[in-house]
């Protein structure tokens, strides 16, 4: 992973509303208010509120090209870039499990499960992500084999 993978991530302007367009309490959504300070009126009368705005695709690209990596490895060196001792850091290592389904556990009949839903049960339904980790040899595979399997009747119910 590149040393600079955080900046890399992290460095893109925020969305939203810096401020209320006009602090005039006519304005106002709540005719009651009669005397709020600035923050109070920004927050209330702001059509958008700050958020983060992180730039989620070369983690996206690195995770793609460690298929056929253990998983151990490749989270491993992800720590090693993204440690805990910065909030945005956590933040961006949070959003892995956008990517990535990674607590699949198998059950005692041998169907695999996810949170403790069958996988591939009809009717059920979970976040579509692009890879995960086999549960048998802890390997970051693509969604296609998992799919595959469970298409087969190998790997959940049917």
């Amino acid at each position: 992973m590149r040393d600079d993978m955080f900046k890399v991530i992290v460095e893109r302007p925020r969305q939203g509303a810096r401020y209320a367009a006009s602090p005039k309490l006519k304005n106002m959504p709540d005719a009651e208010a009669k005397h709020i300070g600035l923050k109070r009126h920004a927050i209330i009368g702001a059509r958008h509120t700050k958020m983060l705005n992180e730039n989620l695709a070369p983690l996206l690209r690195y995770l793609r090209r460690q298929r056929g990596r253990r998983w151990d490895a490749v989270f491993s060196e992800i720590c090693t870039s993204l440690d805990t001792g910065s909030t945005v850091k956590m933040h961006v290592r949070q959003h892995i499990e956008d990517f990535v389904l990674t607590r699949i556990s198998i059950g005692r009949d041998g169907e695999w499960m996810f949170e403790g839903q069958v996988l591939g049960r009809k009717g059920r339904w979970f976040r579509r992500r692009e890879l995960f980790v086999d549960p048998r040899d802890g390997i970051l595979k693509d969604m296609s084999v998992l799919e595959a399997m469970l298409a087969l009747g190998k790997g959940g119910e049917q």
